[in-house]
């Protein structure tokens, strides 16, 4: 096993914005495998971990966007990863629908109303 895929990122300041990329690039493919095989195991902890380094590039580059130092080929990549993320989470929404209206039918809309109400808090 991987032991990368365990550690947390990196600090924002400790990688260079193209390493960084290329990490979220990484991160962003190692969730859409685990979609892709529907790896429950695997999911919940790769999104974690993709999250807190989407929160990482985004201290990182921002700044940088706003004093207009992104190269037109990192706006481009990051666009690219901004719509791969939101793929992810439309796939992972999707696979979640079944589990959902199971949870619907054994629960009653009730319970299932409570539960989304309680999560929303």
């Amino acid at each position: 096993m991987n032991s990368s895929r365990h550690t947390p990122p990196p600090a924002a300041n400790a990688l260079s914005p193209e390493a960084l990329m290329g990490r979220l690039e990484r991160e962003i493919a190692l969730l859409e495998h685990a979609l892709r095989l529907q790896d429950h195991a695997r999911i919940e902890p790769q999104a974690r971990r993709l999250h807190e380094l989407l929160a990482c590039t985004m201290d990182t580059l921002t700044p940088a966007a706003r004093q207009g130092r992104l190269s037109t080929a990192m706006r481009d990549r990051l666009s690219q990863a901004s719509g791969r993320v939101r793929e992810a989470l439309a796939r992972l929404q999707r696979s979640r629908a079944p589990v959902d209206r199971a949870v619907a039918v054994l629960a009653g809309e009730e319970l299932v109303e409570f539960v989304e109400r309680a999560g929303d808090a």
